[in-house]
C-alpha cells in the first residue's frame, strides 16, 4: 500500500516547491515548480523550462517525472508524491496519471487550465476501469495546500506574472484572502494595471502566452500589395 508522506512532511516539500518557483522566476523562467518524493526522499526536483528549453512540453511536473523515472528506472511511480506550487494543467494531470503517481499535492488552484478543477483528470476512474494494466486508481490529492503562502511567494518573486494570472482568472484566490488587508481595493488595481500592461505588451512585443521568441519580422520593406 502506498503510505501517506505526514503532514510535516508534505509541509516541507511544498516549501522547497515555493522555493523552486521563486528561483524559477528569478531565471526568466514562469513562476512554477515540482518536486518528486519517495520515502520522504526528494527523488527529483525542477524548475519550469518551457523559456529556457524554447519547447511547450517542459512544464515542471513532465520534466520532473521524466528525472524521476530515470533515476528510478522506472517508469512507475505508484510509491512517489508530486508537490507542485500551481495545480498541474491537463497535459500534465494526464502524465500524472499515466506514470500512476500515488499523491498530488498542490498549492494554487487553477480555474481555468487545471486537471483537477476543470478536467477531472486525476479523479477520473474510467481510465483505470478500462485499462488497469497503464493507469492506476486515482491518486490521494490534497489540493490548496498551503494555499496563502504559496500565492504570497508568487506574489513576491514573479508580481506581473502573479497580477496577470489573477487578472485572467488563471489563478484561484486563496478562501481568506477577501479577509486580507493586501487584498484590498489597492490590490485589485494594482491586478488590473499590470495585467492591462502585460496585455499591451503580448500584443506588440511577445508572442502567444508571453513567451517571446516570435518570429522577427525579416529586414527590409514589407512587400507592395498587388493593385
Amino acid at each position: 500500500m502506498f503510505p501517506p508522506d505526514p503532514q510535516t512532511g508534505d509541509e516541507d516539500m511544498m516549501r522547497r516547491c515555493f522555493e523552486l518557483a521563486a528561483k524559477s522566476a528569478g531565471q526568466g523562467e514562469y513562476p512554477y515548480a515540482a518536486v518528486i518524493v519517495r520515502n520522504g526522499q526528494i527523488v527529483a526536483e525542477t524548475i519550469n523550462r518551457v523559456v529556457h528549453k524554447r519547447d511547450v512540453t517542459h512544464h515542471a511536473e513532465l520534466v520532473a517525472i521524466s528525472l524521476a523515472q530515470r533515476a528510478l528506472d522506472s517508469t512507475d511511480l505508484a510509491d512517489c508524491t508530486i508537490y507542485s506550487n500551481v495545480e498541474p494543467c491537463a497535459f500534465c494531470c494526464y502524465a500524472i496519471r499515466e506514470s500512476r503517481i500515488g499523491k498530488v499535492v498542490f498549492s494554487m488552484r487553477s480555474p481555468v487550465m487545471g486537471g483537477a478543477s476543470r478536467w477531472n483528470i486525476l479523479g477520473d476512474c474510467k481510465l483505470s476501469d478500462m485499462m488497469p494494466e497503464v493507469f492506476a486508481p486515482p491518486p490521494v490529492l490534497l489540493a490548496e495546500f498551503l494555499c496563502e503562502e504559496g500565492d504570497a511567494t508568487m506574489r513576491r518573486s514573479a508580481p506581473a506574472a502573479w497580477a496577470f494570472m489573477r487578472a485572467r482568472g488563471l489563478l484561484a484566490p486563496p478562501q481568506a484572502a477577501g479577509n486580507r488587508a493586501d487584498e484590498g481595493a489597492n490590490g485589485r488595481g494594482y491586478i488590473r494595471v499590470v495585467g492591462w500592461l502585460l496585455h499591451a505588451l503580448r500584443r506588440n512585443l511577445f508572442d502567444r502566452f508571453g513567451r517571446g521568441g516570435g518570429r522577427r519580422r525579416r529586414a527590409g520593406k514589407r512587400p507592395t500589395p498587388s493593385p
